[in-house]
């Protein structure tokens, strides 16, 4: 696949591995919460600090959150630290599940439902109207191993006829969903594929952008980003901490928390709820 990572002048600075977020004050350190490409700012984000504390305190599992820089680090990141948790995508969740036995703890809420769309979004004021219309042009995508970024449209270009691979003249690969969209926004790329839940925040972050992006198409809905265990987490652990997420609309603290995130809660879901994405991927075998 050929691609080149985009490298804005303030947004990120040459990263390997993972790293950890510093930590806010009265923040216990333990095992890892592994993040990558779910929420916006990731690397420098309060926020994620205040959920990892909150959730270690409510289930009684030291957490210390990292930043993974690909779905690919944070899913080696598990399998050579089982005791740890990731916030993650629904690619690499049942991938890993399949191979390293990752345990699903629960799904996060957006706008009451536990599923999102993967969006095309392009420049304001172009005569394109579906991806497809891109063909030969520049197409930005986050990660991979991203749904919404990459498996989603390929698979809806597949149900076309068309190869991914083949159909774009160039793929940029961004490394986060912001990335892509900044790329769209700059001319580095006529088009990408951003996660629903990434466009929705980002427009709130940067209400200046949204006369100058267009959402073409929806794609989906699929099964939301899972927070899930390490195959090495006791299950009793798994439960106290599936309670805790599940009832965090009801903790003071919890609700602010969701709020900040834009989310209305998590819900518990069975393996069998990414079945969807199972079907995607196994569609797009050659």
């Amino acid at each position: 696949m050929a691609s080149c990572t985009l490298r804005m002048i303030g947004l990120l600075l040459a990263m390997t591995g993972t790293f950890a977020i510093p930590a806010e004050s009265g923040e216990r350190p333990g095992n890892a919460l592994v993040i990558s490409g779910v929420v916006l700012e990731q690397g420098n984000n309060p926020l994620i600090s205040r959920f990892a504390n909150w959730l270690a305190i409510k289930a009684d599992y030291p957490l210390t959150p990292n930043f993974a820089e690909s779905y690919q680090q944070l899913s080696e990141s598990l399998h050579d630290n089982p005791l740890s948790l990731a916030w993650t995508c629904a690619v690499p969740y049942v991938e890993d599940y399949a191979s390293d036995q990752q345990q699903l703890i629960a799904v996060p809420l957006l706008h009451g439902s536990a599923t999102y769309h993967s969006l095309v979004v392009s420049r304001a004021g172009r005569t394109e109207k579906t991806l497809a219309d891109f063909k030969g042009q520049v197409f930005a995508y986050s990660d991979p191993r991203s749904n919404s970024g990459y498996v989603a449209p390929a698979y809806a270009l597949k149900q076309l006829g068309i190869d991914i691979e083949k159909h774009f003249r160039y793929m940029m690969h961004t490394g986060l969903h912001e990335y892509s969209m900044e790329a769209v926004l700059a001319g580095q790329a006529d088009v990408a594929n951003i996660d629903e839940y990434v466009v929705i925040e980002y427009f709130k972050a940067h209400p200046e952008t949204r006369s100058k992006l267009v959402v073409l198409e929806h794609f989906g809905p699929y099964p939301f980003t899972p927070v899930v265990a390490g195959s090495k987490v006791p299950e009793e652990v798994v439960e106290r901490l599936r309670h805790a997420l599940t009832t965090m609309h009801e903790d003071p603290e919890g609700e602010v928390i969701l709020r900040q995130f834009g989310l209305d809660g998590f819900v518990s879901r069975p393996v069998s709820f990414y079945q969807p994405i199972v079907d995607m991927l196994n569609d797009l075998q050659p």
